[in-house]
This record gives structure tokens, C-alpha cells and sequence, in this order.
């Protein structure tokens, strides 16, 4: 197949944009409940296999959203081939961290080492090289999903990497992850947001006004990872914020509202800079 020629302002035109996110935090902090905001205007699809009732997906039940429930590394690859995802606008996976402690760990087992067997993997409990087979396992199927036509968001918890000679020397805050998944998702997709939660005053008068904001970090901060490209300046800056507040009330920091921000940003730049044809 002869290669094709593109333009790269075709990535940028607001009908053609998809989001490809990857959005880590500790457990509770409302991973699940953002991709669930991809439910609002767009169909979504969800990979679940994480534990509990629903598998993981029942704070955001109330959304009415379609899932399919992944027990298996054979799930996981079937889903992951796109196939399922074609009715669909957005496809979601809740969460990555969980495929990896489960079957995809069972996988990489499942293969016979150069240097037999131990009592450990006897036992599921995986060796160092293990966990380079199960993010190169992690890698591939994420690719696929990376390469389909439609938005992307996956969830991750959280991992608190420390000092050692790999890093730096610094201690790293990224996505729960096998092998060199830790650095290499981020390098992956186009947004790697890192959801916290802190302590505010609406009143700084009143501590009975206090309560817990949400929100994101677009951009690396004091060792903790996060990427976005998302970005129309010379300087390569971006329309977003290094925080985005979360807030579903408002709706602020949802799916919707990362994408319009977007689709504006874009429109704006190529309405006021057209291209010129070079001949």
C-alpha cells in the first residue's frame, strides 16, 4: 500500500480532533466519575475490570452508559482490536492499573522463562522480568486502542516511584504501572492528566466552609508526570491551564468542556491564520 500524505492541520480541524487521555489518581478521587462525563453528548463504551459491583463502575451508574465487563486477557485484546467500539464515539477502559494486577499479570506467567520456573510465579507473584513482559503486553494492546478512530480515555491509579539511579535520583509520581509502562504511557497519548484532590474555604472567614476541590494537573509539577499537547502557540503553550479544576456542578474539567476548549482553541487559530498553498 502506497504511503499517504498528509497535512498536519487536518489533526487540528475541531471535526476531525479526538482525545486520547490517559487520567491517573489514587483510588476515590473521581477517575471513573470523569470519563463517565464523556457520556454527555457523545456515546461512550467502557472496559471494565476493576472489583466491586459493576466492576468498579458504580459511581457513575446513574450515567446510563453502555460497558462490557473484561475477565480475561482475551477480553482484554478483543476489546482493545476496536470492533466492539465501532457504534461508538468515545471509548473508555477503567482502569489499566487493575487489567495489569490481573490478567494480564496471569498472561506473562503463563509464558515458560529461559530460566524456569520458581515457586514465586508457582504462586502468581511475578519475577522482575515478568513485569517487562506484561507492560510490553500493556503497550500493545494500548496501542491499538491509541490507533482507533474514536476519543480515548483511560483510567490508572496511582504510583509513588522512589529515588533510584533510573529516575535520577527523584521521586516520581505516575500512572500504577508494569515495567517501563511507568514513563513510557505518558509518552503514549496525547493527555496525561494527574486528578488530586485538596482542601478549600469558600469563605476563608469560615472554616465550616470548608471543602474537597478536584482537579487536574496538565503539565509535569514538582515530580509528578503529566503531558499535554494540546497546544496552538509558537511557543508551544497551551490553551489549558496547568490546573483544571474538576467541578461537575459547574462542569468544569469534564470531557465536554477539555474537548470545547479544544474545538475553540483550534477553530480560532485557523480561522485567523489560513493556510497558504506553497507551490
Amino acid at each position: 500500500m502506497p504511503l499517504r500524505i498528509q497535512n498536519t492541520r487536518e489533526l487540528i480541524d475541531p471535526a476531525k480532533l479526538r482525545l486520547k487521555m490517559l487520567v491517573y489518581s489514587f483510588p476515590g478521587a473521581g477517575k471513573t466519575k470523569f470519563l463517565a462525563t464523556a457520556n454527555k453528548t457523545h456515546k461512550l463504551l467502557v472496559g471494565s475490570c476493576e472489583t466491586g459491583h459493576g466492576k468498579g463502575l458504580l459511581s457513575a451508574a446513574s450515567e446510563g452508559f453502555d460497558y462490557t465487563e473484561l475477565n480475561s486477557y482475551n477480553d482484554f485484546e478483543e476489546f482493545c482490536t476496536g470492533l466492539a467500539a465501532k457504534p461508538y464515539d468515545v471509548t473508555g477502559l477503567d482502569s489499566l492499573s487493575w487489567a495489569n494486577k490481573t490478567f494480564v499479570k496471569d498472561k506473562a506467567l503463563s509464558m515458560p522463562r529461559a530460566k524456569g520456573e520458581s515457586q514465586k510465579r508457582a504462586l502468581g507473584v511475578p519475577e522482575i522480568d515478568d513485569y517487562g513482559t506484561m507492560g510490553e503486553l500493556s503497550r500493545k494492546n494500548i496501542q491499538r486502542l491509541i490507533d482507533s478512530s474514536q476519543h480515548l480515555v483511560v483510567t490508572s491509579t496511582l504510583k509513588v516511584d522512589k529515588p533510584d539511579a533510573d529516575n535520577g535520583g527523584e521521586t516520581l509520581v505516575g500512572p500504577d504501572l508494569p515495567g517501563q509502562m511507568f514513563l513510557g504511557s505518558t509518552a503514549m497519548f496525547d493527555l496525561v492528566l494527574c486528578l488530586r484532590t485538596r482542601s478549600v474555604l469558600r469563605d476563608p472567614r469560615d472554616a465550616k466552609s470548608r471543602y474537597t476541590e478536584r482537579y487536574f494537573l496538565t503539565e509535569n509539577t514538582g515530580g509528578i508526570l503529566a503531558k499535554n499537547r494540546l497546544s496552538v502557540s509558537d511557543k508551544g503553550l497551551s490553551f489549558l491551564p496547568t490546573e483544571v479544576i474538576f467541578d461537575l456542578d459547574k462542569g468544569i474539567g469534564t470531557f465536554d468542556w477539555i474537548l470545547d476548549q479544544a474545538k475553540t482553541a483550534y477553530t480560532k487559530f485557523l480561522e485567523e491564520h489560513p493556510q497558504v498553498v506553497k507551490v
